[in-house]
């Protein structure tokens, strides 16, 4: 059993409103979502509510429901009844869902960076081809600052073209006709040109996804988040809680695929970071680049949302732990800083 957790807090059936640090709320239940996958990325199925082991704050609480939701056909196919023929109690196996993705890509002139660049652009276009006909996929670059390229799009293949090195670079291809919702609706151009760091574009992007109901995933094909110091641990900077409580508003979990060509390096730590912080996985690419996708596109084809019995007076912000009662499991948890879900 693997202890997925994070200090933030998670998002609150009851609560609707932004909550001041360290005020104590009472709520009716907690709303997460959790990914659980076996080393491979699969999916583990049929699970209920005796499966989990959840505490909040170092306190055992009580998983009240717990709903399978498919992403994919592959993934539904997965839930045949898995205990002589009844599922767990109160598990619910909800309808696929089209997906909410955005892809990101951060750029650099720097050789090595440029080789990963030209190395999983093309794996970058195959995952968008790939993806269901009716997921929206919108596509970012960010260098010196963020830019939108394509809007929420079904039209994977044109959204694909526009993925190629010298497309990512330069950007001359006009866009495919957005599907809506629109990510471009809420977009801020002004606070896009002017965020001169990963962890500022990511914050831009997450308040872009906030107004937009679901929850999303986002996949950073990324060399770096943070600023490295000579004597000093890695630092994030002082707009990492911020970005992190906006894409946790937005319900974002962040996948970092790494894009550079060492087996290890000072400014993976913030990936990582980011990755841990939203309940995604980080990927090195460097070696097995289609071994990475495949696991993104294994883990990211279903969750479970659990309803949450809280504990008494419960302060902002908390940090949830849960384990599953399956040898090898790998648990992934997306959790909110101090603001409820809308």
């Amino acid at each position: 059993m693997l202890v997925a957790w994070m200090a933030v807090a998670s998002s609150t059936a009851a609560q609707e409103t932004p909550t001041p640090f360290g005020t104590v709320v009472e709520v009716k239940r907690i709303l997460t979502e959790v990914r659980v996958v076996n080393d491979s990325g699969l999916p583990i199925a049929g699970l209920g509510p005796e499966d989990f082991r959840v505490k909040i704050g170092g306190r055992r609480v009580k998983v009240e429901s717990v709903s399978w939701i498919p992403t994919t056909t592959e993934a539904a196919e997965m839930i045949a009844p898995p205990r002589d023929g009844v599922m767990p109690s109160g598990a619910i196996l909800a309808e696929p869902e089209p997906r909410l993705i955005v892809v990101l890509f951060q750029t650099d002139i720097n050789l090595y960076r440029i080789k990963g660049l030209v190395r999983m652009a093309p794996q970058a276009a195959d995952f968008v081809r790939n993806l269901a006909p009716t997921d929206r996929v919108a596509f970012l670059t960010f260098e010196s600052h963020l830019e939108l390229r394509s809007d929420f799009t079904v039209d994977h293949e044109a959204l694909a073209e526009m993925i190629t090195t010298t497309e990512i670079l330069g950007g001359t291809i006009d866009p495919p006709r957005p599907s809506p919702p629109l990510l471009g609706e809420y977009f801020n151009a002004d606070q896009a040109r002017r965020a001169a760091t990963l962890t500022r574009a990511l914050e831009v992007v997450a308040q872009s996804l906030i107004p937009i109901p679901g929850p999303k995933t986002l996949v950073l094909f990324g060399w770096g988040l943070g600023r490295y110091n000579p004597g000093h641990p890695i630092t994030t900077g002082g707009r990492y809680n911020s970005a992190v409580a906006a894409l946790a508003a937005a319900r974002t979990s962040v996948f970092s695929l790494d894009i550079t060509t060492a087996d290890y390096h000072t400014l993976e730590i913030g990936l990582r970071k980011v990755s841990h912080d939203t309940g995604g996985i980080y990927f090195k690419t460097h070696l097995f680049p289609d071994g990475a996708m495949n696991k993104l596109v294994r883990v990211i084809s279903s969750y479970y949302e659990l309803a949450i019995v809280p504990p008494p007076k419960l302060k902002y912000p908390y940090r949830i732990d849960v384990t599953v009662k399956r040898p090898g499991a790998r648990v992934y948890v997306r959790q909110n800083h101090a603001t409820g879900r809308r």
